[in-house]
């Protein structure tokens, strides 16, 4: 029980809109509490289809124990779904929760705090009423407010299942502003979130902030180590705390996981730095030659939010993308140590899982899905600084007027490629070939020899597609696109598909690894929706694929008449059973084609070295070598 009760209904009633619901309690205390934790859940879809939100605050409850109210209080504003209970938005202590979830069910009480029923989560009047509140009812000496829901770096915070409303930047720090709260530790329990532009957004309204720079499982944050932890040491140090939840959250079963520590403290001196490094930068945006060179630096591995449907990624790793960048530009080194010693100092912590890309903690925006038009539209949650948004805008600019390829041409032994800035990307690609049509199975990057060629490697028809091993005919083949390599030395492939599962119907981006060495193999579906503006929003649901699901496959379709260079197309269907395993195995029986492919980054490119193979009973025959498809046109000398 608290200290001491008293009645503060006129309050209450003083920072209550109109309309906005009413307290259903009166007895807040406001006696001074040691250590508050504040968190702003927006359940939506992630509690309708599995439950995440009322997981998490099982934990909760679990960490908080029998802990003292005067060295830790929790207070949660949590709705904003479908789910009965979670409606509007309903402010609760952990003592009310603990009532609350004595049945085993979250919001099936009225024993609550306050309550609005017609609340939008996703409206910054909701989320600046709940601060306020916060404020004015639970004074602290020390402070840590927790966001949780989906997450979409520059594109903002949460979804309210019901409303379909989502928080700008900007909205979340008016709101910040106008409460007139500060907070020791800001946490975004979301996806993308662990971005320059969030870090500078919350810089004036936290001291250490904690995000991920990819994707999140929808299991979160691991929340019942860190809370005990927190209420048996009242004062624990905010970056020994982070650092128990980043630990605690990289211990869980899922993968493809990151998490940092960072220190808003330093965010003014990192911005400087990079405001002088984009100014320096301008001049490569001034020619086709020097875009290239930072087009290429953007395809680093540690790269965040990617699907091949729409194209890109949301994010790059920052220290990455600077390695990158400076591998190329001599003269841009200093410039390039200064910022890259500001991200040490900025990031106190992070880890990235052997299934991720080694990080440095901190993402930037990618132009890979950017357009001036959606780049306006960003706003000030897409600035950063003047020098660096002007060498972005420049970037963005000069990046519709690149539409040259490489030029291939052939020698005695192989390939070579007329590529001045030494930018292109090649790889063998393999294909499935339906009539004159080309559809992209998959591809393998391609090193030049000490002479700078390159040669494709001859083929023997074996390639990875999904298997039911109890059913020779139900298989399925992928449009397989490789990523990287990553920490556990697995090659990292993407394939789009379609998931059905129950009452769950959705695109998604299956994560392939394999490991060369053992053959083993991990596939996990990440789903994703289309945001109104465009943008992709990634679900915090990792899905292993499991009996009885239902996946459609999606592979490209080369067409190199529109300007895209091809279309997404299905390739496959396949009714997952409980042997359904990726195979690398003489592919079925059907006519497929391998070939060259150099591109500038993401841009159509150019093949060659075309070769037509007939599969037929395991075995697979040479039909057609250089040959000269509509699609795939190779320079003049070639064709002789």
């Amino acid at each position: 029980m608290r200290a001491a009760h008293i009645f503060v209904l006129l309050l209450l009633l003083w920072i209550t809109p109109a309309g906005m619901g009413e307290e259903t309690q009166d007895d807040i205390s406001p006696a001074q509490i040691q250590n508050l934790l504040v968190i702003y859940m927006i359940a939506g879809d992630l509690e309708t289809e599995t439950q995440s939100a009322t997981m998490n605050i099982a934990e909760i409850l679990d960490g908080y124990g029998k802990t003292s109210e005067q060295n830790l209080q929790i207070v949660l504003g949590y709705g904003g779904s479908k789910t009965p209970g979670f409606g509007g938005i309903t402010y609760v202590t952990v003592k009310e929760l603990m009532e609350d979830a004595s049945d085993g069910v979250i919001g099936n009480t009225e024993d609550v705090l306050y309550h609005d029923p017609d609340a939008d989560m996703g409206d910054k009047k909701t989320l600046e009423h709940f601060l306020s509140w916060i404020g004015e009812n639970f004074p602290a000496d020390r402070k840590i407010l927790v966001f949780w829901d989906h997450g979409g770096g520059y594109d903002g915070f949460g979804v309210d299942e019901i409303t379909d409303g989502q928080l700008s930047l900007t909205d979340i720090s008016q709101a910040l502003e106008a409460s007139g709260s500060t907070y020791d530790l800001i946490g975004y329990d979301a996806c993308l979130m662990g971005a320059l532009e969030v870090a500078k957004a919350m810089e004036p309204y936290g001291i250490l902030l904690i995000g991920s720079e990819e994707t999140e499982p929808g299991t979160g944050w691991e929340y019942e180590t860190w809370i005990k932890a927190l209420g048996e040491n009242p004062e624990i140090g905010f970056e020994e705390l982070g650092q128990i939840i980043v630990d605690t959250y990289m211990n869980r079963d899922d993968t493809g996981k990151t998490l940092s520590v960072i220190d808003l403290t330093k965010i003014p001196a990192l911005i400087q730095a990079l405001d002088r490094l984009g100014t320096s930068m301008m001049p490569y945006t001034e020619s086709i030659e020097g875009y290239r060179v930072v087009g290429k630096a953007y395809q680093v591995p540690a790269r965040y939010g990617s699907d091949n449907r729409e194209g890109g990624e949301t994010s790059v790793d920052l220290k990455s993308f600077l390695k990158a960048i400076g591998n190329q530009t001599p003269d841009l080194a200093d410039e390039i140590a200064v910022v890259t010693t500001r991200i040490d100092e900025t990031v106190l912590y992070h880890r990235n899982d052997e299934y991720v890309p080694e990080s440095g903690g901190l993402s930037i925006m990618s132009p890979s899905r950017i357009t001036p038009d959606l780049y306006e539209e960003l706003g000030d949650d897409a600035r950063i600084t003047p020098g660096w948004d002007s060498f972005f805008v420049n970037l963005l600019e000069i990046s519709g007027q690149d539409t040259e390829k490489p030029e291939i041409m052939r020698s005695d032994s192989g390939f070579l490629i007329e590529d001045p800035t030494n930018t292109a990307s090649v790889y063998a690609e393999y294909y499935y070939a339906d009539g004159d049509e080309l559809i992209l199975l998959g591809n393998e990057p391609l090193d030049p020899d000490e002479n700078g060629e390159y040669t494709l490697p001859e083929w023997d028809g074996r390639w990875y597609y999904l298997q039911d091993m109890n059913n020779e005919d139900n298989y399925a083949l992928l449009g397989m696109n490789f990523e990287c390599i990553v920490p556990s030395g697995s090659v990292l492939y993407t394939s789009e598909i379609d998931l059905i599962r129950e009452s769950l119907n959705t695109t998604a981006v299956l994560n392939i690894y394999i490991n060369p060495q053992t053959g083993e193999t991990r596939l996990v579906a990440c789903p994703y929706t289309i945001r109104p503006n465009g943008i992709i929003q990634f679900s915090r649901q990792n899905l292993d694929l499991e009996p009885n699901d239902t996946m459609y496959s999606y592979a490209w379709k080369v067409d190199e008449d529109t300007e895209t260079g091809g279309e997404w197309v299905e390739i496959g269907a396949l009714d997952i059973s409980g042997n359904t395993k990726l195979i690398y195995d003489i592919l079925p029986d059907g006519t497929y084609a391998q070939a060259l492919y150099a591109e500038y980054g993401n841009k159509p490119g150019v093949y060659a070295g075309m070769q037509v193979f007939q599969i037929e009973n395991g075995e697979i025959k040479l039909v057609e070598s250089e040959t000269n498809i509509t699609a795939l046109q190779e320079p003049e000398e070639n064709n002789q």
